[in-house]
């Protein structure tokens, strides 16, 4: 009766995420047609307004910015800070998820995959989803019993929402994923190579030529090498329009009138707990540590739980493994902020570790009204000046500094020197060269810009990739010729020699003596490398093979020992590896079926003139 009424209690929390999913899932994909129904419910379409489209299906700012309200929502109420920076991806995973869930309706449409009642009834019967079971867990398990009783009883709840959402979601998805996985095939010889990546210890010696250490025999490319590289790829030079900036810019810091106030509010709420204020209460009420709230309406008391040394920040753990228990001390100053600790116990653990049991109160070191007002005055007042007598000038007259960012594409959202600042790149390619700015404003920073040239789209000059040029030929030389290298210390191992004697020949060489390693783990010099580990799979103890390529460069193994094959291992671990291998394999099917999607479909991008 007590899980029952629990189940009715959240149950329209869980409802309601369904509903919004689903909701979402059409305001992505649109009906039949490209209509969306929200848009058309609240009589906002304008089709001449689109962030974007996916095969002609658009999507409307709308749309766009309910989908990315509705994720920082969520992070903002899990304690995320968001920031420019930030807000930034968030609109890029916004994004992604848009073309995704789109291309995916699209192929369900297309495969004509429909859902029937008898669908419905079954995965409810057999196979509820986790969405669903979380409706009925009870001691952290899912209450089958609870739940089929529901399922059986009329009138115990309203399943139209869950049914609506596993007909036009949750089904067609999952018939989608079914149809996807249905090419995936694991044979028995995959999952025996799997077992030995695993399980076979191979012990190898090798002889390894890095590419650094050949650098200096290797001629540099000639003027007339690199034309001709640069004339048969001239097609692989082609850029897109770029901009160059210079800029000025003020830190948004917090200053030491802002980090004194911060102090004194600690003080305050010091003496505020010595006039008798319960330390847990304080703690929920001026806390700013995001790990203190559990719901919106409730917090933890400021509670850290047991903490060991080497867990906290250097001033924090000194404070509180230097204090008694019962105390209270503060405030301590870290690079998060001003701290005040109450120490509620101090134990020594099993392994005689001294541990503090402590509840803190933090107050971050935030940019103060005064301070920001201060910072956005000396801004203006710099635009005001390059307004009137040229940016030049007014560098001349100021204690600022000037930055360049070359090279700005219209679509990035970085500026080095600044981090995100999508505003400041939008201007400039809205701008005229020598246009100064006004101020713009970042969560960091305020800038003046001044956009200083354009570089037109088109193939790049020789000069201007000569650089590029350069380091591709001077690559594939290194690797040509330490390849050579490496056949040619193969034909001396054939021949009998042993590494260490060709090793003496040549202090070029990496030697590596006997390493032993199972085939999933990284060898000595040679790191990961795919085509060691296919060419060992391969080969017996005793061969030596090779020449392997490597990230550095290539190798010559000699295979010394590979240990013995366990038949009652294999029996053990055989389906548990096949297993493994096929989730593996249903994720970069999915993957790959994603991307060859996403290649072929006609993708319209607007983001850059919203954002």
């Amino acid at each position: 009766m007590a899980l029952m009424t629990n189940l009715r209690e959240r149950m329209h929390v869980v409802l309601w995420a369904l509903l919004i999913l689903f909701i979402l899932s059409m305001s992505i994909g649109g009906l039949v047609g490209g209509a969306n129904i929200i848009d058309q419910l609240l009589g906002r379409i304008n089709p001449s307004e689109a962030i974007g489209a996916i095969n002609g299906d658009k999507i409307t700012p709308d749309q766009f910015n309910q989908a990315v309200s509705m994720r920082l929502e969520a992070l903002r109420n899990n304690g995320t800070t968001v920031n420019d920076q930030f807000l930034d991806g968030i609109r890029k995973e916004v994004w992604n998820a848009f073309v995704d869930e789109r291309l995916t309706e699209q192929a369900i449409e297309d495969l004509n995959i429909n859902v029937s009642d008898d669908d419905v009834l079954y995965y409810l019967k057999n196979d509820p989803p986790q969405e669903i079971q979380q409706l009925f867990y009870a001691n952290g398990q899912f209450d089958k019993a609870t739940y089929e009783k529901a399922l059986s009883t009329a009138g115990s709840m309203d399943w139209s929402p869950i049914e609506n959402w596993m007909r036009n979601f949750y089904i067609p998805r999952l018939k989608l994923q079914q149809y996807i996985n249905s090419s995936i095939i694991v044979s028995e010889n995959d999952i025996r190579e799997e077992f030995i990546k695993r399980n076979v210890d191979y012990t190898v010696s090798a002889i390894h030529i890095t590419k650094q250490s050949i650098k200096d025999k290797i001629s540099e490319p000639t003027e007339e090498e690199m034309l001709k590289e640069y004339k048969n790829k001239k097609d692989d030079f082609f850029q897109d329009e770029k901009r160059h900036l210079s800029f000025v810019s003020w830190s948004k810091s917090p200053s030491k009138q802002d980090t004194l106030e911060t102090k004194q509010e600690a003080l305050d709420i010091l003496i505020s707990y010595s006039q008798g204020e319960d330390f847990s209460t304080l703690a929920n009420i001026h806390t700013q540590d995001p790990g203190n709230q559990i719901t919106p309406d409730s917090g933890r008391g400021g509670e850290l739980g047991w903490i060991s040394r080497g867990q906290m920040v250097g001033p924090f753990e000194e404070a509180i493994f230097n204090a008694k228990a019962a105390s209270v001390v503060g405030p301590i100053l870290t690079q998060f902020g001003y701290h005040i600790i109450k120490i509620d116990s101090i134990k020594n653990n099993k392994k005689n570790n001294h541990q503090v049991k402590a509840r803190h109160i933090l107050l971050n070191i935030n940019l103060g009204q005064n301070t920001r007002t201060e910072v956005r005055r000396k801004a203006t007042l710099f635009s005001y000046d390059a307004y009137d007598y040229g940016f030049d000038s007014a560098l001349d007259s100021s204690e600022v500094l000037q930055q360049t960012a070359i090279g700005l594409r219209e679509n990035d959202f970085f500026i080095f020197g600044l981090g995100s600042f999508r505003q400041g790149i939008r201007w400039a390619f809205n701008a005229k060269i020598g246009d100064v700015s006004d101020p713009m404003e970042s969560d960091e920073y305020y800038a003046v810009f001044k956009l200083d040239s354009i570089r037109e789209s088109g193939t790049s000059t020789f000069e201007e990739v000569k650089t590029q040029i350069f380091a591709s030929i001077s690559n594939d030389n290194e690797e040509s010729m330490a390849k050579s290298i490496a056949i040619d210390v193969k034909a001396k191992a054939m021949e009998g020699k042993s590494f260490q004697s060709i090793k003496e020949e040549n202090s070029l060489y990496e030697f590596i003596p006997s390493d032993k390693k199972k085939l999933k783990d990284s060898f000595v010099s040679f790191g990961i490398s795919e085509q060691l580990v296919q060419t060992l799979l391969q080969s017996n103890s005793g061969d030596i093979v090779g020449p392997v390529k490597t990230f550095r460069g290539y190798g010559i193994a000699k295979i010394e020992n590979i240990s013995p094959f366990d038949s009652l291992a294999w029996k053990g671990q055989k389906n548990l590896i096949k297993s493994d291998l096929i989730r593996q394999k249903e994720a970069t099917t999915y993957q790959e079926w994603m991307q060859s999607l996403r290649e072929s479909a006609k993708i319209v991008d607007n983001r850059k003139y919203f954002f």
